[in-house]
């Protein structure tokens, strides 16, 4: 079902030979990171929702729980900007989509027609348009879960920045290219946010996926003032 509807649910993700951060997300490690987040006031978003592999299924499992929290799915439904080029420089493992225009091969609309195929359009916003001109339209929400799948240093940087003082305690931003060989920028806009705010990683691993999150904790929530 979930190829044939193109999206990722857990019985389709076949398990890795070895330990290894590369890849796509998979969904058992974000469907366990949402259960841990259910009872956490706030919204949940994901950033970089592409054509809705795992926008779909969040929203489904969250159907499935009763949970009546707002998703937002934010992407700018155009592909890369020109901030892909430091990534270029950066260099790591050769991707065809590290270029301008790259994921491009998707449309609001596409994801509109998903979500109403599927009767999920309530509690759902999509967010059209680059991190930087429409975050702060939403900066008056909390949140508890954020999945970021946006690849390169200048959007994970943004995020990073924007969501995570809007994370209620007990929240989490989970991060999908961190250590991800084609995305180095992932891992320096994540490295910098967590030397200059004293924010650690936790580490989830599932089928031999191995993926980095964020937990907002009392210990560091008086860390960064909205």
């Amino acid at each position: 079902m979930g190829w044939l509807y193109g999206f990722r649910v857990p019985h389709g993700m076949l398990p890795k030979q070895e330990l290894s951060p590369d890849g796509p997300a998979n969904t058992s490690i974000i469907f366990e990171l949402l259960e841990e987040t259910l009872d956490v006031p706030g919204d949940v978003a994901e950033c970089g929702i592409f054509r809705g592999e795992t926008l779909l299924p969040i929203i489904l499992f969250l159907r499935q729980r009763e949970s009546h929290k707002l998703v937002l799915g934010f992407d700018s439904f155009l592909g890369f900007d020109e901030s892909v080029i430091v990534d270029r420089e950066l260099g790591g493992a050769c991707d065809v989509s590290k270029k301008i225009g790259g994921f491009g091969d998707t449309s609001r609309a596409l994801v509109a027609n998903r979500l109403h195929k599927w009767q999920l359009n309530p509690n759902v916003k999509l967010v059209s348009g680059f991190y930087s001109k429409t975050l702060d339209n939403w900066a008056d929400h909390r949140f508890s879960f954020v999945h970021l799948d946006c690849d390169l240093y200048a959007s994970y940087r943004d995020c990073l920045n924007f969501f995570y003082v809007r994370l209620s305690n007990g929240g989490i931003i989970l991060l999908d290219e961190y250590n991800d060989p084609p995305w180095p920028g992932c891992n320096k806009a994540v490295d910098e946010f967590l030397a200059e705010n004293s924010v650690s990683l936790e580490c989830f691993e599932s089928q031999n996926y191995q993926k980095w999150f964020i937990r907002r904790c009392d210990d560091n929530s008086s860390d960064l003032e909205l």
